[in-house]
Order: C-alpha cells, then structure tokens, then sequence
C-alpha cells in the first residue's frame, strides 16, 4: 500500500513537472512571438517615419529653391524712367526691388527720354532691365518709340508701360505702344499693359483718374515686378 502511494506521488510530481515544462514553453514561444510582432511594427514605423520625414524635406528643399529664385530678384540691374506716376509708385517698388533705380519726374515727356537715357548710361546707372512709363503728360509719334528702343537695342529687357489718363492722347500713346512694342519690332521689349490692367479699379485712383491711393500704387509696383519675372 505505502508503494502504491509512493507511486502516486512520484507520478503526479512527474505530471506537474511535464505539464510546467509545457507551459514555460507556450509561454516562451508566446513571447517570442511577441517580440517578433513588435520588432516589425517597430520597423514599419520607423520606416514610416523616415517616408514622412524625406516628404517634407524635398519640401523644404522645393521652399528653399523657390525663396532663392525670388530673393535674387532684388532690383539689381532695374532701371525705371518715369513720371509723376512712377513717382508714387517708388516706394512700394523699392519695397520688392530696393535695389532698383528709378528716375521719375513730374511732367516728363517721352521726347525727354532719349537725353535722360544718355545721362544714365554715362552715369552707369542704366541696367540691363529697362521700364518706361512715360505718356501721362501728352502723346508722342511712333518714330520717337522707336528711336528710343533701338537707343536700348544692347538691354536684356525693356518693358513699356501703357497710360490710363482721361485726356484726348491716352487712346492714341496706347496704341502706338502696342503698335510698336507688341508688333514684333524689338526682340528685347515688351508691354506692361497698365490700361487692361486697371480696368474696372476707380478705387485705386484719386479724383484725376491719373494718380494712384496706396493700394494701387502697390497694384501697379506688382504688375512691373510681374513683367520683370514674365520670360
């Protein structure tokens, strides 16, 4: 009887020890596997996090390529002639091109452009990107428009500014800037179209409708940066 129960006791002390082991084991496998599950997850997140960080770093990149693009736009090289118009619109000009130069005066005419061009030039202040505002203040013949650009023929860009002025020669200055300057005569010109532009905009005028408020001097400062820009 003692035998048989000693017996018992060695099988079910064996039984505990085999079904210990067993259990150790699941557990073990468990946690491996539990390992394994986070390693993965732990490397999809990494990698994740590595596709999202190099996403915006080609943005950054594109931020950067496109600050610099528009930082070296600095008015270096840009020369305005102009008159009593360009004259307001100086300031918020220099606010995007500071180091632009630019020569307005009250009353020019376009036939006082030629001398004034001379006197820049002998200065070394006339760049190689050239505006001309000038029709404000009376017409001029096609033929002075072309003596004045083919004096510019060596700059890399002339823009010509179209008038908007209520007085009987602002049909007439405008047409011969199209004709003259859009009709292909000059590989180097363009017009800035400051008529069309301003169509509809009575707020940005004073009661002349010549003269502009703050808010089209800033209109206009833009559109001559716009057509700086333009190829």
């Amino acid at each position: 009887m003692k035998k048989q129960k000693a017996w018992m006791v060695w099988g079910l002390t064996l039984l505990v020890i085999v079904l210990g082991y067993l259990g150790f084991h699941s557990l073990a496998s468990s946690e491996s596997r539990h390992e394994q599950a986070d390693s993965q997850s732990f490397e999809s997140f990494h990698n994740a996090s590595n596709l999202t960080q190099s996403e915006p770093k080609e943005h950054v990149n594109s931020q950067k390529t496109e600050v610099s693009e528009s930082a070296s736009i600095d008015g270096q090289g840009v020369t305005v002639i102009g008159d009593s118009v360009i004259i307001g619109v100086e300031p918020y000009l220099k606010e995007k091109l500071p180091k632009a130069i630019v020569e307005g005066k009250v009353g020019r005419q376009m036939s006082q452009a030629s001398k004034l061009i001379q006197e820049l030039s002998a200065q070394g202040k006339l760049g190689d990107h050239i505006i001309i505002e000038l029709g404000t203040n009376g017409p001029f013949s096609k033929d002075q428009l072309r003596n004045l650009l083919t004096s510019l023929s060596e700059a890399k860009q002339v823009l010509v500014v179209t008038t908007r002025v209520p007085r009987g020669w602002q049909d007439t200055v405008n047409s011969h800037i199209k004709d003259v300057v859009g009709g292909g005569e000059f590989d180097n010109t363009k017009v800035v179209d400051w008529y069309a532009a301003s169509e509809g905009k009575d707020d940005f005028f004073y009661k002349d409708g010549v003269h502009l408020k703050p808010d089209g001097s800033r209109f206009y400062a833009s559109l001559l940066i716009q057509g700086l820009q333009d190829k």
